[in-house]
């Protein structure tokens, strides 16, 4: 019997973000690390216009209670914004949703020297009396004592593998999901650990991340993040590494060739667009892409960085030997990680944290639950691809129906397994239509020798 060979012939070819560290010769620019303008919405409809790096001071509501801040400003959009503060004799930074955020002041120069940049003065509103914070310590004790009453809940997702077959999107829209049903302002911690993997998934990530930052704090907790998952952590509002963590290496290949010219200027640009988003200079992402961005950095005595897209700082991260991978100690001093924590305690105290406080182990049931159902995907493809290529029977007509329950099962699993499917080894094809036509194909043979054995 001469059987099809389709699924034997088919094979899958994808755009793969580098996994190692990959010489380039392109030639780059300078990428000048400029501020942004931008408006942020307030909850009464009105409109704050600044820079990121302005000095400000916010005023918005945390728990029902009135809560002012002045500091610097890391990030914003219109629909939130990121100010760097100092409390504890720390720097830290406070995300604040425009939906809470009664008003923004500019501080003009000479206000914002007049104290210390970047300490945090906090005022909290409650009944007829006013209770104000003079200094860093009290500020950041009172902001403390508003905030214990509800704190916000932490949703802790495991996010493992190649990025596009063990690390998704998916897995992050349902954990987004479960936040949204306590409302916004909740906690989505993204525990990092993959090697890299797909530029479409990247994309997809893009826009999962954006979205979802609107509505919670978004952090990542970096074990490993390289390739598609540091793309995917520089979209987070903040990093964490791990003591054993890396971070970078954002090299995209078409095939097994570095991409270059307009097609890598693109990429550069969309990373320096990420970073940016996140509150961190452009350069410090595109000198993970190629070698012949440069990167260093000087740090002041008060800890103040200035970027350089050459290597005229004092600290040099990136040369044009390699691409540059960040380690949780060179993360931390160029003020890139937002601090180090090997466990949820010390990251809750990192992320000021009163406790640390999961709604649920949802976030780990997701991850579980994916998991196993790529390594049932894993053994149970060879199995059916056996019975389609080999089918056992007595004679055709067996034969074909043995067939014809491999192809059905085969596409049962592209449904519930995609990845899985097309992208783990044997590769079927992306498009399974193939597939319905050889089901359907099998069927009218199938058809065709019962009547004629009538």
């Amino acid at each position: 019997m001469k059987h099809n060979t389709v699924l034997r012939s088919l094979t899958v070819s994808t755009l793969a973000l580098g996994l190692s560290l990959g010489a380039l010769s392109s030639a780059t620019a300078a990428f000048p690390n400029a501020p942004r303008m931008g408006d942020v919405k307030l909850a009464n409809g009105g409109v704050w216009k600044g820079d990121v790096g302005a000095q400000v001071r916010a005023t918005f509501m945390v728990n029902g209670k009135e809560v002012i801040v002045e500091g610097k400003v890391t990030k914003l959009d219109k629909s939130l914004v990121v100010i760097e503060v100092t409390e504890g004799g720390k720097l830290v930074k406070k995300t604040i949703l425009s939906l809470d955020l009664k008003k923004m002041e500019t501080l003009a120069a000479a206000a914002a020297g007049a104290s210390t940049p970047g300490v945090a003065t906090t005022t909290i509103a409650s009944g007829a009396g006013a209770k104000t914070a003079s200094t860093a310590t009290t500020a950041a004790t009172t902001t403390t004592d508003a905030t214990a009453a509800k704190i916000p809940s932490v949703f802790v997702l495991p996010w493992e593998g190649t990025v596009g077959i063990g690390a998704r999107h998916d897995e992050i829209e349902m954990i987004a999901k479960e936040a949204d049903k306590l409302g916004p302002g909740q906690i989505i911690v993204l525990e990092v650990n993959s090697p890299g993997g797909l530029v479409t998934e990247g994309d997809k990530i893009n826009v999962t991340l954006t979205e979802l930052k609107k509505r919670h704090r978004v952090v990542a907790w970096i074990k490993k993040a390289i390739s598609a998952a540091a793309f995917t952590s520089l979209h987070c509002d903040e990093i964490y590494f791990m003591r054993v963590g890396a971070l970078g290496s954002i090299t995209m290949f078409a095939g097994q060739t570095a991409i270059s010219g307009a097609e890598l200027q693109a990429w550069l640009k969309m990373l320096g667009e990420v970073c940016e988003l996140g509150g961190r200079p452009a350069i410090v992402g595109q000198a993970m892409v190629t070698n012949p961005v440069l990167c260093s950095y000087d740090r002041d005595d008060d800890g103040n960085i200035t970027w350089y897209s050459t290597l005229e700082g004092k600290y040099d991260l990136s040369d044009e030997k390699q691409n540059l991978t960040l380690n949780c100690d060179n993360a931390l001093h160029c003020k890139f990680s937002d601090g180090t924590a090997d466990t949820v305690e010390e990251l809750a105290a990192c992320m000021q944290l009163k406790e640390w406080k999961e709604a649920s182990d949802v976030g780990r049931k997701i991850h579980e639950d994916w998991q196993r159902t790529l390594k049932q995907c894993a053994e149970i493809k060879p199995l059916l691809l056996n019975d389609y290529q080999n089918p056992g029977g007595a004679d055709a007509v067996a034969q074909i129906g043995n067939q014809i329950k491999a192809i059905t099962e085969i596409l049962k699993w592209y449904d519930r397994c995609y990845p899985g499917m097309v992208y783990e080894a044997p590769n079927l094809p992306p498009d399974k239509k193939p597939l319905q036509d050889e089901l359907e194909a099998l069927k009218k043979r199938l058809g065709n020798i019962k009547r004629n054995q009538r």
